[in-house]
């Protein structure tokens, strides 16, 4: 899977997971709490549908931090960095 459609994905899973959420809205930079409106429970929701629709990946609770939540890149940068520990 290619990175372009790994990110298209993320973006699909916030627009899922996040009420009133257009995936126009959401910039590399978006701050995913204050900027997407993320909260605990959209979180999980977020994380599922990853799980889902990325092959190969599977969040690592012993590697994933609160700082992955801070913007749209970081979560991007997490699920790259996990998919390549995968292979």
């Amino acid at each position: 899977m290619n990175t372009n459609k790994i990110l298209d994905l993320i973006k699909d899973g916030l627009v899922d997971s996040i009420a009133n959420l257009k995936k126009e809205q959401i910039q590399l930079d978006s701050h995913l709490k204050n900027d997407l409106g993320i909260d605990s429970l959209s979180s999980m929701f977020f994380l599922t549908f990853l799980e889902d629709n990325i092959e190969g990946f599977e969040v690592n609770p012993d590697t994933i931090e609160a700082r992955h939540f801070n913007t749209l890149q970081a979560i991007y940068d997490y699920v790259l960095s996990e998919l390549q520990v995968a292979v």
